[in-house]
């Protein structure tokens, strides 16, 4: 028994190498060709590889002819359509969903599935709910124009919140280049009513060509909208390594370049010694415009690690819409000053990133950080005694990097990440050359209207891993969805919804945690390719997410098949997220003096009163509210603060009346005093 459950604990540890040790090739390493350190990996033979790709596990895996997947127990999740295969969503530029937050509208693109000669493989079909994705009319028909469209992305627009939205949708298609080779080249675009009438068609104009257009944005105040798009040579569909925004004034039909002289980025803002990745861009409500990307930094000339101190993010601002574009600025995440823990151990960087512009023109990156402070290791997770520690957290968060009011930048850690990479080897995999997939925790942004909310979506395991058992493909490749949210006046370190113990990875409450801020809990599939709407909408004091995923291991059909495939696009319902009210910290003098609380005013209060705090140095500090039962019921401050006498406000609208204990804490100081509500 012990031998069978040892060989199940080298097959599953085959593919949960640290990341540290995982060297990437190239920016190839994105389309999945990333390989394992074979030096560092234990000896695991192809046919225990296939020990968990076996007829059974084929056959348990079939897909539920309900709407609903049954295995969920956070949110439901409703089908809406099956395509060609998962790879129909692949690319974090792009986005399948979308929705106008001011009316309620969601739409879902996505592109037929059956490839075969009389197939619809060669069709993009739309789905539209009115009601925040209650309901779902049914499948509409071909909206496409072209003969092969492929990866759409789709946007509603709506000028200044009050007109109601209409469709926007892009797509690329396959072409044929002047030395006669194939490939993308050509750019399609549609605008039309919700539930695609009276739709109107454009094309990009050539040359040059395009390779597959970003995400949409949209300029709120004008309407127009945006989009950056890949200019290739028309001889032979090679890159000209220059990025251009593209721009429509008549709500997506067409479709033009801002500036041909001025690219949102070119091969030449790559330093020596890097490569870049995940360009992104975004627009505020105010119409400033943001380009930013990784530079990741060779370990060995051809060679990144996936984890790595040294990476970094570069950005560029537009304030003219996209005409002009300044100088790019860098951040090295690992150089920030007052880094929270664990960071402040250690901070290495994953290639991840999206970023968003908030209502004051702040950037938001997000990404993966990791100090590895507790990493995993098979003797000490599972001993061969058969005991097993399932839920491992390692100090690696999504975690947001913001630039703040007063200058600088701070890092917010977000949420748990298991794994920074999950990587699977295909159903239909028949040698041992064959490449596994290799999936990143795709950490994405969404905001509501006005840019005062942003809402963060990325996918982790549950588990760090998870042993094979009875032939069954090991859990630890299921990838979960995970949420949380914040209002961007806040300061905090807990001004996210979900608050996490990132100074103790062993906190008995962080697996309860866990649940709340996962929005599925998958048994059979793997929430791959993950999208969420950009704008959410706002619903009393929540907002109202829209996520899709596509799956992989489940099916009629295996999901790498060449021509008959079964995969299903899932929408998960009621993805609903309060976020907390902001609390600001003011300043009211720089000058040090002894540690001290003072007594809040006024006192009693109804509903709020301030509370003045002074440090002798700056330093790490807590403000944290108690009722007489010890329950906290609110943190005011956990953040680095100056030195000097601060002065916050304590909002207890939402407390019924009685005393109540504030805590003051830094380091190895702390006083605490009480206060009344009275109401």
């Amino acid at each position: 028994m012990k031998k069978l459950f040892l060989i199940a604990v080298l097959v599953a540890f085959a593919g949960v190498a640290q990341a540290q040790q995982v060297v990437v090739k190239t920016p190839d390493a994105l389309s999945g060709s990333a390989q394992l350190d074979a030096a560092k990996a234990p000896k695991v033979t192809f046919e225990q590889k296939l020990l968990m790709l076996t007829e059974q596990a084929r056959n348990n895996r079939v897909r539920s002819t309900t709407n609903t997947l049954r295995k969920t127990q956070t949110n439901d999740l409703y089908e809406i359509g099956l395509m060609a295969n998962t790879y129909a969503m692949i690319g974090d530029t792009r986005n399948q969903i979308a929705c106008d937050p001011n009316t309620g509208n969601v739409a879902v693109i996505f592109r037929g599935n059956d490839r075969s000669s009389q197939g619809d493989g060669n069709t993009l079909y739309i789905r539209y709910s009115n009601d925040n994705g209650a309901t779902w009319t049914p499948q509409g028909d071909n909206i496409a124009n072209s003969a092969s469209p492929r990866y759409p992305s789709i946007f509603l627009p709506n000028a200044n919140g009050s007109s109601g939205a209409h469709t926007a949708v892009l797509w690329p298609q396959v072409t044929t280049f002047g030395d006669g080779t194939d490939g993308f080249g050509e750019v399609y675009s549609m605008k039309a009513d919700i539930g695609n009438g009276n739709p109107s068609y454009g094309q990009f104009a050539t040359p040059p060509n395009w390779s597959i257009p970003w995400q949409i944005k949209q300029d709120q105040a004008t309407g127009d909208l945006y989009s950056i798009a890949l200019a290739l040579e028309p001889s032979n569909g090679t890159s000209t390594g220059e990025y251009f925004v593209m721009k429509s004034t008549d709500g997506g039909a067409n479709w033009n370049p801002v500036n041909f002289d001025n690219p949102v980025w070119y091969a030449d803002l790559t330093p020596s010694g890097y490569f870049t990745t995940n360009v992104r861009f975004d627009i505020s409500p105010n119409g400033t415009m943001i380009c930013a990307y990784n530079l990741i930094i060779e370990s060995e000339p051809g060679s990144a690690l996936l984890l790595e101190a040294n990476h970094e993010i570069a950005y560029r601002i537009s304030t003219d819409m996209g005409s002009t574009w300044s100088d790019p600025e860098r951040i090295k995440p690992s150089a920030l000053p007052n880094l929270p823990r664990p960071f402040d151990a250690k901070c290495e960087m994953s290639w991840d990133l999206d970023v968003i512009l908030d209502k004051d023109d702040m950037p938001h990156f997000i990404t993966v950080l990791s100090a590895d402070l507790y990493p995993f290791w098979p003797t000490n997770e599972a001993p061969t005694d058969s005991t097993i520690s399932l839920v491992h957290v390692d100090s690696t968060f999504t975690s947001e990097i913001c630039m703040v009011p007063e200058g600088g930048w701070k890092v917010y850690p977000i949420g748990p990440v298991r794994r920074v990479r999950t990587d699977r080897l295909s159903f239909t995999a028949t040698s041992s050359t064959d490449a596994a997939a290799v999936f990143r925790n795709e950490p994405n942004w969404a905001r509501n209207w006005d840019g005062s909310k942003i809402y963060a979506k990325w996918i982790s395991p549950i588990f760090t891993w998870f042993p094979v058992v009875d032939q069954t493909l090991p859990a630890d490749t299921i990838c979960q969805i995970y949420v949380n949210g914040r209002n961007v006046d806040s300061r905090s370190l807990d001004a996210w919804t979900y608050k996490w113990n990132y100074t103790d990875p062993d906190d008995p409450n962080t697996f309860v945690l866990d649940s709340i801020m996962r929005v599925t809990d998958l048994e059979d599939v793997m929430a791959k390719y993950t999208k969420i709407a950009y704008y959410a909408n706002e619903q009393g004091e929540d907002g109202h997410l829209h996520i899709i995923f596509t799956e992989w291991g489940i099916g009629e059909r295996l999901d790498d098949d060449p021509v008959f495939t079964d995969q299903v696009v899932w929408y998960v319902n009621d993805v609903m997220l309060k976020v907390l009210d902001a609390v600001d910290v003011e300043q009211l003098d720089a000058t040090p003096g002894a540690f001290a609380l003072a007594q809040n005013y006024p006192n009693p209060f109804n509903p709020s009163t301030e509370i003045s705090f002074t440090l002798p140095k700056a330093s790490q500090v807590s403000l944290r509210i108690f009722n007489l039962l010890g329950q906290e019921v609110a943190t005011l401050v956990d953040e680095y603060r100056n030195a000097g006498t601060h002065r916050v406000t304590f909002d207890a609208s939402k407390l019924s009346s009685g005393m109540y204990i504030y805590r003051l804490e830094s380091g190895a100081n702390s006083v605490a005093k009480k206060m009344m509500l009275s109401k």
